[in-house]
Order: C-alpha cells, then structure tokens, then sequence
C-alpha cells in the first residue's frame, strides 16, 4: 500500500501541473500582448496581479516576483489597496512555492492585513487557505486545520465558491494524510457537490481521483475503482489526455491489488503511452515501478528487475534521490527472491546510505526490513537480529510521529468559535464606546452653539460642569485603563492554558494508533472517535503480536489451544474509557494505555481476561504511590481476534460486547468492576467465539448512547436505540456505518453541547 499511496499521489500532483501548464501559458501570452498597451491605472495592476499567479503556477518564480512586485509599486503609488492586497498575497503564494517560508508568511500577513481593512473578504478567504497550506507543508497539521476551518467559514459568510471548494479541498488532503478517512470523505463529497453546482468539470474529474485514492487506502476496491472510472469518464469528455492517462493507471493499481495482473498490465501500458508522447519522465517513472510490482507479484523476477532499474534510470536524471532510494532497495528485495545474495546486500547498502543522507525514514525501514529478510535467508541469525532491531526501531518511530499528527477537528473548531464569540463581543464593546463618544461629542458641540449668547449668564453653572465632566472623564480613562489590563492578564492566561491542553493533545495523540495503521491489520473496520474536549478520557487501542513457530509450540504446550497451529499473528484492539475527560481523563488515559501494553509487551500476554488482571494490577500500582486516595480506573472492551482461525477472544471491564450473527445482535454481558481501585476485585472472565465470514463485532464507551438530544433536546439515546441503530445500517459497509453514525449523532444532538467522549468501532470478519 506504501507504494500505492506514493503513486497516486504523485500522480494527481503531476495531473494538475499537466493542466496549468496546457491552460496558464496560454492565458499568459494573451496577458504580454495586453500589457505594453495598458495605462497606469487600476487595470494594469490587476493584469500584473494576474501574470504573477499565471507565471508562478508553471514554476517560473523569478518572472512571477518580477511581475508581483510591479503590481506591488503601481498599487501603492495610485493608492489601490485591492490590488495592493492581491500582489502581497501572489508574492508570498510564489515565495511559499519556492520554500522561502519566512518571506512568504510575512507577504501572507501583510495582504491579510489590508484585505480585512478594506473588507476585501474574498482575499481573506485565499490569505487563510494558503495560510492552511502553509501550515500543512511544514507538518503543523494544528494549524493548518485551524486556517482551514477560517476560510470555509468566511468563503461561506459571502457564498465565495471557488474559496469554498479550495477549503474543503485542502481540509479533505489533511485528514486523508491523517488516515482520518472519515472526514476525508466528508469534505471530498461536499467538493463534488460544490464543482457539480459550479459546473466545473475539471474539479469533478480531480475529485473523483481523490474519493477513489481513500477508498483505495482502505482497501475498498470496488468503490475505489467506480470513482476512478468516473474520473476517467470525466477526462475523455473533456479532452484532458494527462487525466485520463493517470485515471487510467489508477484503475490499473485496483485491477492489480484484486489479483488481475493482465488488466493491470493493459492499463499500465495505456497510460505509459500517452506519457511518453508527453515525455514526461515523472509520470513513466511511476508507472515503470508500478508495472515492476505487477511482475513482482506475478514472480517474474526478471521482468520485475528490469522495470526497477528503467524507473531508477529515469529517477537519477531527474536527481530524484528518494526515487533512486526506494528502487535500490526494492531491487535488493527482488535480488534476494532470487537468492543472489551478495548483489542484494550491495543494493540495500546503497539504498539505505541514500536514505540515511536525506532522512527518509520509510526507506530506511524498507532497507532494515529487507537486510533482516537477507540475513535471514543466508542463516546469518545474528545480523539478522540486529537488522530487525532498527527494522522495528524505525517502524515505532514512525508510527509514533504519525500518531502525533492526528487531530481532533470538532473541537478545535468549538475552541476558534470561542474565540471568535470573543473577538466579536469586543468589536461590539468598542463600536459602542465609540457611539458613545460621537454622540458625546454631538452633545458639546450643541451646547456650545447653543449656549454661547447666555456664556457670562451660566459661567458658573458652565464651570461646575466642565468640573464635573473633567472628573467623569478622568474616571471612565481609569475605567478603560483597568478594562484593558484585565483583557491583556485573561489574553495571556488563555495563551498559558492554549498551550498546554495543545502539549497535552500532543501527549495524547501519541498513544493512538493512526485509522491507516488500523485498516492495515483490520481491513473493514471504522473508528469513530468524538472527544467533547480538545483532549478525552477515551482513547482505542491496538497491538499485534508476531509469534515464530518456537512460541507457538510453547504456548501449545502450556494449554493455549485457541492460539491455533496455523496463527502467527495475534491482533488486540480495544475500546477505552478512562474516568472523566478532557485533561484529566487524558492524564489518566496515558497511565491506563501504558499499563496495556506492558501487559501485552513485558509480561507476553495475549489472552484478554489476563491482560486486563495484569493491567489492573499494574494501574492500581501505579496509583497506590500517591498520597492521595486515587479512584480513577478504566472501563474497557477488549479483543484478541486471529486471523488464520478466525477465532476472538473478548474481555470486558463494565462495557459489554456486540456480536452480529445472521442478522441477531448478540451482547455479551463484560464483569460489573472497573481496571483499577475496587474492594470486591475478582479475576475477569474470558470469551471465546469463532466466528464466520461477515460476522461484525462492535466495541464502544458509554459515550454515544448517553447523549442527549432529539426534537424536545431532553431526550437521552439510550443503549437500546443505540442498537437499533447499528441493525439499521447493516446494508452499508463498514465505513459507511461510521459516516451513518457520525451523522446521526451530530443531528441528533442538533445545538446541544457533548456530554461526553464518543467512541464506536466496528469490525466485519
């Protein structure tokens, strides 16, 4: 799937280079015709706005900065503050391309500035979306989120279309790299909508690539390649060649991931020429590495060589080391099928120096992986050891920095809401003060005209008066001066606390595992996961355990029967819900997921009731050290599922288990204690189930059916009509019950604030 993700993204980004080329160069040679004749004026700025955005889309920044800044100059000597706001914004957008990120945000914050001046909103709407992008390139995800909810938020205040697409765009790309599939979908379907409402057919086309590629990273093939056809329907309609080539080797990648090696081949060799023709030397690349891994798989290692060492070929003349990184290594895995040992550890070096150069950790890992396999094979047991070492070393490295990325968006947008009630309130707060003053001022100047024949007759009373309003102004100035300081001590004290439930979010996230990870050990499956704060109580779970054929036979030999002869992987997932939430509940949360897996992880245990003793053993350990008589503990539902035998065991502590068999919704009962402090505790009590084909299992927290809401708002859901619930969905696929759920709830709820964290998972057999 690595690779899969590296092809399709790769070539979406080539796609719509493809297009901005066949479409801006054109654009830009009517646009030189025009600009000799044109004046001095408002118009000229526009078009020189117009050839900087045209000229940076085709990557030639210096004539895009060139022309910016003559915009620049022209806007500021005629005083148009549009245009002045466009050339800051096409300034930084061109810089931001070029990697010169400080110059760009300064650009960025300067166009912003003038655009909310001005009420140019439009312009604000692009300023938060590159801001967004901003934000996205340099891995702060927080952020990019945050700008991104901004944007839609102001391109929807004014019905701003094109900035609304550009949000959901970039709000669909953020989850989809976070494996958030959910949400991904989410903000791709309302695209669709919005390029459909438009009638843009282009936008439709590279839509459909983008719902097919998150199908595609969750192995849904048949709704993968429906999108992907539409995309490739879409292209030939409208005559773009480059689209329909990378639809096309789209729908070969499904056609070869089902097993249809021959029509992934045919795709490939279609797609392969229309890029030739092109000459395009990125795309061929790509598709040369995807054809090696059709032979690969079809172990026509020979073949498979020789498209490896055609796309490294390419990869070097463009000096694409990443490129040349993965090729080297994946011909080292290939050398090694063939058992030519010494020529594959030559490759896997050289691979791995590349990647080691450049810091790109994946390939690393794949060289690891691959040395470990090598050894491996040659009976080199102890480098062997070594190299699955740092195998594993880079992959918990990785999936830990993954972790960290994710986010949790709804309250991120309750947390901008806030902020924004506040902004607004203290906009009001001064445009009333500043009523005040005009009509205060109003007031004088009446007076004074008014009053002026009758000066001698009322100096007295005049006089006690400019007393009096001398006093009044001097306290209402003591009044403003108090406001203000206690504004700046709450601004710095928010900051404080920002920051630190930001650092805890970080903690948090770090322990859970990424949706894309779970979807590659539990294929059909969906998490939803609501926190009611930026940080929960609740947090899911996973751990896989790899057993060699010596642990099996000791854990058959100890009385593991259900461990099976034909497993060599163990998966546990769990649902779990620690005391409270928000930063408390999290705190405890990371107590409570470190003593899983130091149960699973130092102490070896696979079967649930035993994890779940040794986890409350080591919680109430933990605990016990304070002074303080600590309570807290975890409810939690857990599963041990093999995939050979098709058989789960499940332990649960206060939350129970659905089964779904033959079209009955089966609850096992989990034992009334909590993992952690409880004077009547008692050993929990396993449950094993074999299961068939299509059969779901269904974990949750308590969070979902405690919700209040329905037409009256009073209404709480209640774990019975939870369950009618997850029967009424049983047509859709797993994913489309999560969608269903997520809807359900949310409008279910309508207004009403969250009352608790949320948490379901689902997994069909």
């Amino acid at each position: 799937m690595k690779k899969i993700v590296l092809l399709l993204v790769t070539l979406n980004l080539l796609q719509n280079i493809c297009i901005a080329q066949k479409e801006g160069q054109a654009l830009i040679d009517s646009l030189l015709a025009e600009l000799p004749k044109a004046k001095e004026d408002t118009n000229k700025v526009n078009l020189l706005n117009v050839l900087s955005n045209k000229t940076g889309a085709l990557g030639d920044f210096d004539k895009s900065l060139e022309y910016g800044n003559h915009a620049l100059l022209l806007s500021q000597k005629i005083n148009y503050k549009k245009g002045e706001a466009n050339a800051y914004y096409y300034i930084g957008y061109t810089n931001h391309d070029r990697g010169n990120y400080t110059i760009a945000m300064k650009n960025y914050l300067a166009s912003l500035k003038l655009a909310e001046e001005i009420g140019y909103v439009s312009c604000v709407c692009d300023v938060y979306n590159n801001l967004g992008s901003f934000f996205y390139d340099q891995g702060n995800y927080p952020e990019a989120l945050r700008y991104g909810i901004m944007a839609l938020k102001k391109a929807t205040e004014i019905n701003y279309k094109t900035g609304i697409r550009h949000s959901y765009n970039n709000l669909g790309i953020n989850y989809e790299h976070q494996g958030n599939y959910t949400e991904a979908l989410k903000y791709d379907f309302l695209d669709l909508k919005m390029s459909e409402e438009m009638g843009d057919k282009q936008g439709m086309g590279e839509t459909f690539m983008n719902i097919g590629n998150v199908y595609m990273f969750q192995n849904d093939f048949s709704s993968a390649l429906k999108n992907y056809e539409a995309s490739l329907k879409n292209a030939e309609e409208t005559g773009n060649d480059y689209g329909a080539a990378a639809a096309t080797v789209s729908i070969g990648i499904v056609y070869r991931e089902q097993g249809n090696y021959s029509g992934a081949l045919s795709n490939y060799n279609k797609a392969l020429t229309v890029f030739e023709k092109m000459e395009d030397k990125n795309a061929i690349s790509t598709v040369y590495t995807d054809i090696a891994i059709t032979f690969d798989l079809q172990r026509n290692y020979n073949k498979a060589l020789e498209y490896y060492f055609k796309s490294m070929k390419l990869q070097e003349e463009q000096a694409d080391s990443a490129g040349v990184s993965g090729s080297l290594i994946d011909i080292g895995s290939i050398l090694t099928k063939q058992k030519k040992t010494k020529e594959a550890e030559i490759y896997f070096a050289k691979g791995l120096t590349i990647a080691k150069k450049y810091e790109i950790k994946n390939y690393i890992k794949n060289a690891y992986k691959g040395l470990t396999l090598l050894d491996s094979s040659t009976g080199n047991w102890k480098e062997a050891f070594v190299n699955h070492k740092l195998f594993i070393n880079y992959r918990d490295k990785m999936f830990n920095e993954t972790s960290t990325k994710k986010l949790v968006e709804t309250q991120m947008l309750y947390e901008f809401d806030k902020k924004e009630a506040v902004t607004k309130a203290e906009h009001d707060k001064t445009e009333a003060l500043s009523k005040e003053e005009l009509q205060r001022q109003k007031l004088v100047r009446n007076s004074f005209i008014g009053g002026f024949a009758l000066m001698i007759l009322l100096a007295g009373v005049s006089y006690r008066s400019y007393r009096r309003k001398k006093k009044d102004n001097i306290i209402i100035i003591g009044q403003k001066k108090e406001v203000e300081l206690q504004k700046h001590i709450v601004e710095e004290k928010n900051i404080e606390i920002t920051q630190s439930i930001q650092y805890a979010l970080r903690i948090q996230t770090a322990i859970l595992p990424p949706q894309k990870i779970v979807k590659q050990y539990l294929e059909n499956s969906f998490i939803l996961y609501k926190p009611k704060d930026i940080v929960a109580g609740d947090f899911y779970w996973m751990e896989t355990v790899e057993f060699t054929d010596e642990t099996m036979k000791r854990y058959t030999d100890e009385g593991h029967p259900h461990i099976g002869t034909s497993a060599h992987q163990i998966i546990l997932f769990a649902a779990c819900d620690c005391t409270g939430h928000g930063v408390p509940g999290a705190m405890v949360s990371v107590v409570c997921h470190n003593a899983l897996n130091r149960a699973v992880r130092e102490f070896g245990l696979t079967e649930p009731a035993k994890i779940l003793d040794k986890t409350a053993e080591i919680v109430i350990e933990n605990f016990s050290k304070s002074e303080e008589n600590i309570k807290d503990g975890m409810d939690i539902s857990l599963c041990s599922y093999n995939p050979k035998t098709k058989t789960i065991q499940w332990a649960g502590a206060n939350n129970p288990l659905w089964l779904l068999q033959n079209g009955e919704l089966l609850e096992t009962k989990a034992d009334k204690q909590p993992i952690g402090m409880n004077d009547n505790r008692k050993p929990f009590t396993n449950h094993i189930f074999t299961l068939n084909v299509g059969d779901s299992v269904y974990l949750f927290t308590d969070g979902f059916a405690d919700q209040f809401g329905g037409e009256t708002g009073q209404k709480k859901l209640t774990r019975k009509r939870f369950k009618d619930l997850i029967l009424s969905v049983q047509e859709k696929t797993l994913l489309e019950q999560g969608i269903a759920l997520d809807k359900f709830i949310t409008e279910y709820r309508k207004e009403l604030e969250q009352i608790d964290d949320i948490l379901v998972m689902g997994v069909r057999i």
